[in-house]
């Protein structure tokens, strides 16, 4: 490799690695309420059934912006954006730090989620830019790691952090961090190479013409709904509800309790690409669909109705729970194949939508149900709830797995890895 190939490379990585550090972010801002979920009960005069839609605020402003995302990064670039959304998401934090007002505070959330939604994709418009296509599904794979990490920062760090300096200067830290960041993409980051030629996107009519004929295909809506029920359970239990559980049942600390909720996301890390390369051993996709399902529904049923178990074998419970989320992530490989190139990006996009859904309707259902459960009882000034009472509103959990196996089970069809409609 020569000097100037050397310099190109170095320069590739620096960019795309500044995009990589915003989705972690993005994660760790995401995760967040988990740790914090007594303090906002108590600062803020929340039940649950409150904290849950405060959470899924992120969501709610998340979701809308999936499509029209990769259009906009089609304009103006990823350099103006990424700094753009980088700074929204710590203006946001700040917000959320700072504000006494639960309208201010949900409009901090909210405005993590809208710039958020430009994380992942952003990245991924670098690394087509900088990388040789050869390249792409080793950097996707590597990009996608980076949300464990993130998640993996939300927990214990941000869990002795708030220990230490309190919920609204840990939150501030992460706002700091974030302008940082911004300031760092608009130095350094570049759209891309010189003398790399760009195709523009077509006009976002013909997007919409897209999207509808992909919504028009009863497989979309399966495979979508499979993504949901598979990745619903990682947003209920391991970014808001699965500390509080822990701490009602087994009676821990914050950092204790979040250090087992890190298990879920390194099987998370672990099951993602390790799936993929099982079911491409196998040429099948539904096979492995089941099994994680299955799986899934094994090991929270031992997570959430089996008592006193000892600390292993909740480690290794919440490595398998989160090794089964692996399911959702094979999803968007049956998207590619279900559908032809010129439709495979909006249905791409529809499909990450499915799995956000599941953080946006889940979480603060399972508030509710927390919240009709609720006996009056406080502590600290903080709601106190029930074992039983999260038992039942974690149901949702296993409900999703059961539906996930019917789907995979009856209705979605079988690939064998290769692509059903022809370009």
């Amino acid at each position: 490799m020569s000097e100037k190939q050397q310099a190109h490379l170095a320069r590739a990585i620096v960019i795309c690695l500044l995009g990589a550090i915003f989705y972690l972010y993005e994660f760790v801002l995401q995760v967040s309420p988990n740790v914090i979920s007594n303090d906002l009960m108590r600062d803020l005069h929340l039940q649950a059934a409150g904290l849950g839609l405060l959470s899924a605020s992120f969501f709610y402003a998340y979701m809308p912006m999936m499509f029209p995302a990769g259009l906009l990064y089609d304009r103006f670039g990823p350099r103006i954006l990424l700094t753009i959304m980088v700074a929204v998401c710590a203006t946001g934090a700040l917000l959320f730090s700072h504000s006494k007002y639960i309208e201010v505070i949900t409009l901090g959330r909210s405005m993590m989620g809208f710039g958020s939604a430009f994380a992942f994709i952003g990245t991924l418009v670098l690394v087509s830019r900088w990388f040789a296509a050869k390249y792409f599904p080793l950097m996707t794979g590597i990009v996608q790691a980076m949300s464990s990490v993130g998640a993996i920062l939300g927990t214990i760090p941000l869990a002795q952090a708030v220990d230490q300096f309190g919920w609204r200067h840990s939150i501030s830290g992460l706002a700091i961090a974030g302008f940082c960041m911004a300031l760092a993409i608009w130095a350094i980051v570049r759209d891309s190479p010189k003398g790399h030629v760009i195709v523009k996107h077509q006009h976002s009519q013909s997007e919409w013409k897209r999207l509808v004929t992909v919504c028009k295909k009863p497989q979309t809506w399966l495979v979508g709904l499979y993504a949901f029920t598979m990745w619903a359970p990682i947003t209920v239990f391991a970014e808001l509800w699965g500390v509080a559980y822990l701490r009602a049942t087994y009676h821990l600390g914050t950092v204790n309790a979040s250090s087992y909720i890190t298990f879920i996301w390194i099987g998370v890390a672990i099951g993602s690409p390790l799936l993929g390369v099982i079911s491409q051993r196998l040429r099948r996709r539904c096979l492995p669909l089941i099994a994680m399902a299955l799986l899934g529904l094994f090991a929270f049923t031992i997570i959430a109705y089996i008592e006193n178990l000892s600390s292993f074998w909740l480690y290794t419970a919440m490595l398998v729970f989160g090794f089964s989320a692996s399911g959702c992530i094979l999803t968007f490989s049956l998207v590619r194949e279900n559908n032809a190139l010129a439709t495979v990006g909006s249905a791409i996009g529809f499909n990450n939508m499915m799995v956000v859904a599941g953080g946006a309707l889940l979480q603060p259902l399972v508030g509710i149900i927390l919240k009709y459960q609720w006996h009056g009882e406080m502590m600290d000034s903080v709601p106190i709830y029930s074992v039983n009472a999260y038992r039942l509103g974690l149901l949702v959990i296993p409900t999703c797995y059961i539906v996930a196996l019917i789907l995979a089970r009856f209705f979605i069809n079988e690939t064998y890895c290769r692509d059903i409609v022809k370009d």
